[in-house]
């Protein structure tokens, strides 16, 4: 394999990111032109957050491939340029993020359950060292195959914890909301959607996830094909957070009218709970 072929996945992965990036800035506009009465000032800022780091994250990629295929003219797949290590540190933050996001919820919804919440977050906390880690030796080493010869299971790790953490979240969500459908006899469709789409959610990033860690052990370097995949992460975490946020209007007017329209958001429920419970139902 030559060293200029090896670099194709970087030529899919990149524009393929982008494209992801295109539908969170439609989906973040979305958010401020569609506000959410209950949102605070935090959540807000959330987003943008989310925004800033993505479109950072995408400063990074295009650094990078201006160093892979200008500056070194696509001569050295091998190297790693420091832009290209950071978007691992900016891809664990958004991770962290997102799932910090999602472990709220699940703690708010299921009676402050410590029991459940806590293991969810020390391994959200410990895919974060691990993206710092590697992106420290990747910045010392600046080469694919040394890194992973050293210390590529730190890596490797942080893929397994992240994939894990997917799991959890959408599994103790599905048995939330399992709970939720016995308490609302008349939004069994309603609460069987969104566990759909709760399983569906875990099941992209997950499996993009698991597919990244296969390429990276099975594929020789320096074929980049991992990278393709790893690009993509970060992105399918803030838009699966931005898509939760933006469907809870449609989901608010699901649970009046019974009928469901694409959304999903724990807190509707609760609301509705709240409600059932002044009138003494």
């Amino acid at each position: 394999m030559s060293t200029k072929s090896s670099l194709g996945a970087i030529i899919i992965g990149f524009p393929l990111a982008l494209v992801f990036s295109g539908i969170l800035i439609a989906q973040t506009t979305f958010y401020f032109r569609s506000p959410n009465p209950s949102d605070t000032w935090r959540m807000s800022l959330l987003v943008i957050t989310f925004l800033v780091f993505d479109l950072l994250h995408s400063i990074l990629l295009w650094n990078s491939a201006w160093e892979w295929f200008i500056t070194k003219s696509g001569s050295n797949a091998d190297l790693i340029p420091t832009t290209m290590a950071l978007t691992i540190l900016v891809t664990g933050i958004s991770t962290f993020a997102a799932h910090s996001v999602y472990s709220w919820r699940i703690f708010r919804f299921s009676g402050r359950n410590y029991w459940i919440t806590v293991p969810i977050v020390v391994f959200a906390t410990l895919r974060v060292v691990s993206a710092i880690v590697t992106t420290a030796y990747m910045i010392k080493t600046k080469s694919f195959e040394r890194f992973r010869n050293e210390i590529g299971w730190v890596f490797t790790t942080g893929l397994v914890l992240s994939c894990v953490v997917d799991i959890l979240i959408a599994g103790i969500m599905t048995l939330i909301l399992k709970q939720n459908r016995a308490q609302f006899s008349t939004l069994h469709s309603v609460i069987d959607t969104l566990v759909l789409y709760t399983l569906e959610t875990g099941s992209i990033t997950a499996i993009t996830t698991i597919a990244a860690s296969i390429t990276w052990f099975t594929v020789s370097l320096p074929n980049l094909a991992f990278l393709a995949l790893y690009f993509i992460i970060v992105k399918l975490y803030a838009n699966s957070v931005l898509a939760m946020l933006n469907s809870r209007m449609s989901l608010r007017r699901a649970v009046k009218s019974t009928i469901f329209h694409n959304a999903v958001d724990l807190e509707v429920l609760d609301a509705e709970s709240q409600d059932r419970g002044r009138r003494g139902l």
